[in-house]
């Protein structure tokens, strides 16, 4: 079967003033009835890099200078990483298939041309060109080529029916705008008259007798609305549209679990048996972290190395001395000097080496913001490591830095999702890059051949492509799982092309 896949809804990544390294995630063509739970692409992280050398803290896990490494340390090593998640979060959802005898027909890693492959298990294993994603592709539970027919004779009628009753470019633009709603509304009431004249039609199998006194000009067949047509869905029990929805619930799942498994595996593993996780460790306030432009409103007033403790009377505070709660901070207090009304001042609480004090600032216009003409950053304090000799211990802890580490996520994606649909762009002091400065952030960890940040860069990656795969959207593990939730519920199984155009419209959607 064909895979559509459209990467523009997710295809970003997130950086902050605080440096966050990006991790991959997942979006999903159109659910074609077959390809449920089964394509992965590199999407936005939210997380701070946990990754990083905070405060010039390296890890002593190094490997040494040879071609290998040299290879690996260049965007090969990146793609490399990003391909090896890619692998456990669709091994997942193939697993958990096979597992319950769903039938199987493609794992690919990767999308576009094939490059190399084999077949085992009765299953096709392919690499192709693109590395920055892959899919389980399950069979088509009905005829792809009669279909495909019954659509192509389905669109010509639109057309000519378009063409017949001579509709306008505002008709066009209203169909189009509606998503179709507004001419399905007018074939629905010409559907209905067409069906009555079709019931005036005698059934040529009925005895003559009975077709006396109605009319036989036409048979029923002809009357039908040709832009209506019937699938015929195969009843074959090992296919994955058949079975019970526990097992597709189960199947639906495997990608985020098994995601979820390796990032606990690595934080364990580095707990328990490496150097430990660094962990950087945030104060309260904000810092200056560069000098104030000379034509700022700053300039001779804050000095690089300031912290505000205060803005406008309020304490500059966080929940707790966590990245993405420093990383608000920042964000909190760019955004008040962003909606400082044009000509007021700011009441700032600095904090210079020992003294504190307070100054008046006055914002001035840069582009279409309010800037005091500084860069922010998060008062950084201490690296702290999580390590125990420990099994349980160790086991508690990485699980501990797991949920921390999926709550942050989480957190960073709804909220960045909450300002792109009020249309306000990322939030103050966040920007948003390609997979391009993905693979650039990758290569950079991996090019400094230090295992731990290797292994937390994968880790993170990891954590975030279960994330992101689980929002119930329905182009995404998560939105197809709502159906077989709806279905659970209501006992009442969706039907296969509602789901195929919902998904199909929440790409689109996802596209503008």
């Amino acid at each position: 079967m064909r895979l559509l896949w459209i990467v523009a809804a997710f295809l970003c990544s997130i950086s902050s003033p605080s440096t966050a390294f990006q991790t991959p995630s997942s979006s999903r063509g159109p659910n074609r009835a077959s390809q449920i739970a089964k394509t992965t692409a590199i999407a936005p992280s939210f997380h701070q890099s946990e990754a990083q050398n905070h405060g010039g803290v390296a890890s002593s896990t190094q490997l040494g200078v040879s071609p290998l490494t040299a290879v690996a340390s260049s965007p090969i090593g990146a793609l490399t990483v990003l391909a090896s998640i890619v692998v456990v979060h669709e091994a997942g959802h193939y697993l958990a298939a096979r597992s319950f005898n769903i039938s199987v027909a493609e794992f690919s890693v990767g999308f576009g041309p094939r490059l190399a492959g084999f077949e085992a298990l009765g299953n096709e294993f392919n690499l192709r060109a693109f590395p920055l994603g892959g899919y389980v592709r399950f069979p088509e539970n009905y005829n792809a080529t009669v279909v495909e027919a019954q659509r192509d004779a389905a669109r010509k009628a639109f057309m000519a029916r378009r063409e017949a009753e001579n509709w306008t470019f505002w008709q066009d633009a209203i169909n189009i705008l509606t998503l179709g709603f507004w001419d399905e509304q007018r074939r629905q009431k010409r559907k209905k008259e067409l069906a009555a004249a079709a019931a005036q039609v005698p059934d040529e199998k009925l005895p003559w007798w009975r077709r006396i006194g109605k009319p036989a000009s036409k048979k029923r067949e002809e009357i039908l609305d040709p832009e209506d047509f019937e699938i015929e869905y195969s009843d074959d029990p090992n296919l994955l549209q058949n079975r019970p929805w526990p097992e597709r619930a189960v199947v639906l799942s495997g990608g985020v679990i098994f995601n979820m498994i390796l990032a606990f595996v690595l934080y364990f593993g580095e707990i328990n048996l490496g150097s430990g996780i660094p962990q950087p460790v945030f104060d309260s306030g904000v810092v200056v972290s560069q000098a104030p432009r000379p034509d700022g409103a700053s300039a001779g007033i804050l000095r690089q190395g300031d912290v505000i403790l205060g803005i406008n009377g309020k304490q500059v505070t966080m929940a707790s001395p966590t990245p993405l709660s420093a990383q608000k901070q920042v964000s909190d207090v760019i955004g008040v000097i962003r909606e400082t009304p044009l000509g007021e001042s700011l009441q700032l609480k600095v904090q210079r080496e020992a003294r504190q004090f307070d100054v008046d600032v006055t914002p001035q216009k840069t582009g279409a913001v309010q800037s005091i003409g500084v860069f922010l950053g998060p008062n950084f304090k201490e690296i702290q490591k999580l390590k125990s000799s420990d099994l349980g211990e160790a086991a508690q802890l990485a699980y501990r830095y797991l949920s921390e580490v999926v709550s942050q996520t989480l957190d960073g994606i709804l909220s960045l999702l909450g300002m792109l649909v009020m249309g306000k762009g990322p939030p103050p002091g966040q920007s948003v890059s390609g997979p391009i400065g993905l693979i650039k952030s990758g290569s950079e960890v991996v090019s400094t051949r230090d295992v731990t940040a290797v292994l937390l860069f994968a880790a993170a990656l990891s954590v975030n492509l279960g994330v992101i795969n689980a929002l119930p959207l329905p182009a995404l593990d998560g939105g197809q799982l709502m159906f077989v939730i709806a279905e659970a519920i209501t006992g009442k199984k969706v039907d296969q092309q509602v789901q195929e155009g919902i998904t199909s419209v929440a790409i689109l959607l996802l596209l503008f």
